[in-house]
């Protein structure tokens, strides 16, 4: 199984079991220092310090003997017989027997070699008349020599023995060294592949979980793009299968919706537009002249009649809009004529509030290959929503330009209110569909005007942006200049 297929628990099994691994490592390593260590330790110990002891405990002996010799001099020259000295040095010599039995091979060659040279002394003395054998002068000279022999033995033994300890210790101390170091680069080893481990684990399980939730806030806004793979273990790719079924069942739901809306739009289109040319008639006094109040009524029902069909005007091109099909570009089309119209359109409603609208020209806008009755469509909700949330006296301003982004050109369109502007909360829901908010005074609509202006704009390969301000709202839209050349 590779690492992209394998579950999750299986990931992280194998990422713990490393790190496992290497604190085992870690640990031998360790131990193996520390045994290495003790075995030094221990030869110090048992060996050289054991040693030590015996050829101390040998040159104690051999110094009783050369102790007893001094003694019994003095003894003899006191007076004492021979026995008595004899004695003394024999007992000395019976306790260095004992010693070299037990600890004679424990001791160091030399050091034995020279103890012996005190017993053979001893040996000498008791086998002669031993207060004549220990006035003699070279039975004192043989003494000092051995004495002075003895001494320098021990301390070269002494100085061996610290040599030797110097250098076990000097081992121990590189087995140490090298045991933190061996453990230092294990432990770095060890944290270096838990980080990477890590981020290996998180980044296989986080990116394609921000991937996911990127693409459920994107299905949340409406946008029913397929969803494509993410990688990742293979609960993330279950995860991603139920959103792209989820998804499926929302763009059913969605072209359900719009089917519906398109075939009520449809329905009724006609009669409004009978009833729209029957008002006309009765306007123009056709089937005979009107009282002044009835011609009120017929103003009344005239207005809500043309509300009623930019209604389902709006229902319609939003149908169309987001079905996907393709918009009916016309060539040569002049944005300015087209936002005049859309103006002109949206200019009695705004006389009626007391609300002026001005045109703006930066500079000459190119002319576009654009769908004319659909943009002026859009550039008149736009105008219809300024006019609706401005004061009375104010004014909407209307701005036609060109800026480049790029190696683009791009045609844009300011719709400036003189309104109270937008909360945070309205701000982020502007765009929405059916989403109608109430401004000022201004009642709630049906919330179709600015989110068919945002399609149109994007079914032209443009968009249209908010720009919030204190005291008005700008809608900006733009369309780029290629639109001429799509088709």
């Amino acid at each position: 199984m590779s690492w992209i297929r394998m579950r999750l628990p299986a990931r992280l099994g194998v990422t713990h079991g490393a790190l496992v691994a290497l604190l085992f490592v870690l640990l031998v390593v360790t131990l193996q220092g520390l045994l290495r260590m003790l075995g030094v330790m221990n030869i110090i110990g048992e060996q050289r310090l054991s040693t030590l002891d015996a050829g101390e405990e040998l040159h104690r002996a051999a110094w009783d003997i050369e102790v007893a010799l001094r003694h019994a001099r003095i003894a003899c020259a006191d007076g004492a017989s021979d026995a008595s000295a004899a004695d003394r040095i024999a007992r000395a010599r019976n306790r260095f027997d004992d010693v070299l039995r037990r600890r004679g091979d424990a001791a160091p060659p030399r050091l034995r070699d020279a103890a012996f040279q005190y017993e053979a002394l001893a040996d000498d003395a008791l086998s002669t008349k031993t207060c004549p054998f220990l006035s003699l002068s070279s039975t004192e000279e043989r003494r000092m020599e051995l004495d002075e022999n003895m001494t320098d033995t021990w301390i070269d033994r002494l100085h061996e023995l610290h040599a030797d300890i110097q250098a076990k210790e000097a081992t121990a101390r590189a087995i140490g060294n090298r045991t933190a170091t061996s453990g230092v680069v294990v432990a770095v080893c060890g944290i270096i592949a838990a980080v990477s481990v890590a981020r290996l684990t998180a980044r296989s399980v986080t990116r394609p979980i921000a991937r996911l939730a990127a693409d459920a806030t994107r299905l949340g806004d409406g946008d029913f793009t397929p969803i494509e793979p993410v990688g990742g273990p293979p609960e993330i790719d279950e995860l991603r299968s139920d959103l792209e079924r989820t998804r499926q069942k929302l763009l059913g739901v969605d072209r359900l919706k719009q089917a519906f809306l398109a075939s009520v739009s449809h329905e009724l289109r006609s009669p409004l537009g009978r009833l729209r040319e029957a008002l006309a008639l009765l306007a123009d006094g056709t089937v005979g002249e009107l009282t002044p109040k009835q011609g009120r009524v017929l103003t009344l029902a005239s207005r809500a009649c043309e509300q009623e069909v930019r209604i389902v005007e709006a229902l319609l091109d939003m149908s169309r809009v987001s079905s996907g099909l393709p918009v009916q570009r016309q060539a040569g089309c002049e944005i300015d004529k087209v936002v005049e119209a859309a103006v002109e359109a949206e200019r009695p409603s705004a006389v009626d509030r007391g609300v002026a609208i001005r045109i703006e020209h930066k500079d000459r806008p190119p002319t576009l290959r654009i769908d004319s009755a659909l943009v002026e469509r859009a550039v008149a909700n736009l105008v219809r929503n300024a006019v609706s949330v401005s004061s009375r006296n104010g004014e909407v301003r209307v701005f036609i330009g060109t800026r480049s982004e790029g190696e683009r050109r791009l045609v844009r369109i300011d719709v400036v209110d003189d309104g109270p502007g937008l909360s945070d909360v309205v701000a982020g829901r502007i765009f929405e569909p059916f989403n109608a908010a109430q401004v000022a005074d201004r009642p709630a609509g049906i919330g179709l005007g600015l989110s068919l202006a945002r399609e149109v704009a994007r079914a032209h390969g443009g968009d249209l942006d908010l720009a919030r301000g204190e005291g008005s709202t700008t809608f900006r839209m733009e369309i780029p200049v290629g639109t001429e050349e799509q088709a």
